[in-house]
């Protein structure tokens, strides 16, 4: 993957770091997983009042010792939230498909929750009162079902555009679409680099909506497509990132996950390779028995305490290996999600830590894969919540009680990663900064130990009342701890500050300026 080229990162082996070097020693330094980083940047970044900052990186980290990056799991229910119970919920072989390649959303107001989901190329709506029952409306564009007239897209993916202007393109989905001519495909070759290798009548379209429910298409297809693709929103400037799946692109092995982005929805730019597994990933498949090879499925983006998440679905490929790198219709696999991030959206890395963060099974309905995942979070309380597409079976089996259903993932609050330390005290020193905000908070899970934290000027010096001593020892669970000291419940104003972390038998999750 591309280098953060904003910071020199560089890494320098060995481990044998003692703590009272860690605390005198001036050089820049970072400890991450088993290796010191050393990064030096000129930059003194600005935290806003009410920003956060989690620790799926080491951008913000001066360096530390004695922790380690780890990403959760998430927790599920014994049962899916939706299965597919009607008629029109049936797919090729007579398999029950309700998946979930698209989008939940929840009411600010009322904290209703609304699902688009799909069967194939049908896309269905639900809705929910606490988002674990759902409900099938009749909707009565399509019979009395709960079917919307979303012009066959496979894998519809919808936002909520809240810069938009215009009330009738409040809502903005992409999807694919089959069946377009030659001519279609071949003047939408024309616009991209990289087409000639491309041989399907697959396009990606794009469509607006005043409710969600009532849709208009944009006349033109927008990029040459495969069966999925997700959309996101940059909040800082309004534009639209899709993450797309290719396989007939000469620069991809297989399934690969490729970005275009737009600020109008109708004119996109070409597509960048952004997601592609690496030889790491090809052992873990070859691990399997019969396996050969890993690809991305698909990739989910959103936007997070200052930076990108993205949830990709890694396919460790079983049977018989790809020829000329063409992915095969109907390889077997297993298929889960790992994490991935970006500061901007665009430039993407893999987490240090490459364990699923939504697992298969242990439950029988997602014992097969993880194939598909929401476009965005649902913040409920102190928890995310994060909908999947889940199969009892793998990818291309043929088990005769297959099911595909949607089920929940849940996390509590920048909850996928986390900084751990054991017995021992780790200690953690953030890279200076600039704050507006007055109060400092922290989400972390030290039921069983503690969490100390100091604050530092600008060189390093320890500022006199915020001594690790003067700190008032914090030993919850809680996702929104308050940080006090012996003499003020406030950092130092107007001033370029670090902060020190010292925790025992817990995990570090975020911090916030407030």
């Amino acid at each position: 993957m591309k280098r953060d080229i904003t910071r020199r990162n560089f890494m320098l082996k060995g481990t044998a770091l003692g703590l009272a070097g860690f605390l005198s020693d001036p050089v820049w330094g970072a400890f991450s997983g088993d290796c010191i980083i050393d990064r030096q940047s000129a930059e003194i970044p600005l935290i806003n009042k009410g920003d956060k900052q989690i620790f799926v990186d080491d951008v913000m980290i001066h360096k530390s010792i004695g922790v380690k990056r780890i990403v959760h799991d998430a927790r599920k229910k014994n049962h899916p939230v939706l299965e597919a119970d009607r008629s029109w919920e049936i797919g090729d072989n007579h398999v029950p498909y309700a998946a979930l390649y698209g989008t939940v959303l929840r009411n600010e107001t009322d904290g209703t929750f609304r699902m688009w989901y799909n069967c194939y190329k049908k896309c269905l709506y639900a809705t929910s009162n606490d988002g674990v029952v759902w409900q099938k409306p009749e909707l009565g564009q399509l019979g009395n079902t709960n079917m919307i007239n979303l012009f066959d897209f496979h894998s519809p993916s919808i936002i909520l555009d809240k810069k938009e202007n215009n009330p009738l393109k409040r809502y903005k989905a992409v999807g694919s679409k089959d069946g377009f001519s030659e001519q279609v495909i071949s003047e939408l070759k024309k616009k991209f680099k990289f087409s000639e290798n491309y041989h399907r009548n697959y396009a990606y379209c794009a469509a607006y909506s005043a409710d969600g429910l009532n849709w208009n298409r944009y006349p033109d297809p927008i990029l040459l497509g495969m069966d999925t693709i997700t959309l996101a929103q940059d909040p800082l400037n309004g534009n639209f990132l899709a993450f797309h799946k290719q396989t007939q692109d000469p620069r991809s092995f297989g399934r690969q996950i490729f970005l275009s982005e737009s600020s109008d929805m109708y004119s996109w730019s070409d597509r960048e390779l952004v997601m592609e597994t690496d030889e790491t990933d090809h052992a873990q498949a070859r691990k399997l028995e019969g396996g050969t090879h890993s690809e991305f499925y698909n990739m989910s983006a959103f936007y997070s305490a200052s930076q990108w998440l993205g949830l990709v679905t890694l396919f460790r490929c079983i049977g018989e290996p790809l020829v000329n790198g063409k992915a095969r219709a109907g390889q077997k696999g297993i298929i889960d999600v790992q994490l991935v991030h970006s500061r901007d959206g665009r430039i993407w890395k893999r987490c240090s830590d490459r364990s699923s963060v939504i697992s298969i099974g242990p439950n029988l309905y997602d014992g097969g894969m993880v194939f598909g995942v929401c476009n965005t979070p649902v913040i409920v309380g102190d928890e995310m919540w994060i909908y999947y597409s889940a199969s009892a079976d793998i990818h291309g089996g043929t088990n005769p009680d297959k099911r595909i259903s949607i089920a929940r993932a849940v996390w509590r609050l920048d909850g996928m990663v986390s900084l751990s330390a054991g017995d021992s005290e780790g200690v953690i020193e953030t890279t200076p900064f600039r704050q507006r905000g007055s109060q400092l908070y922290v989400n972390a899970d030290v039921s069983a130990g503690q969490l100390f934290i100091e604050v530092l000027d600008a060189s390093g010096n320890v500022v006199i009342g915020y001594e690790k001593q003067s700190c008032v020892c914090l030993r919850s669970p809680a996702v929104h701890q308050q940080v006090k000291w012996k003499f003020s419940e406030s950092l130092p104003k107007n001033e370029i500050i670090r902060l020190r972390f010292y925790l025992t038998k817990g995990d570090l999750y975020s911090y916030t300026i407030a």
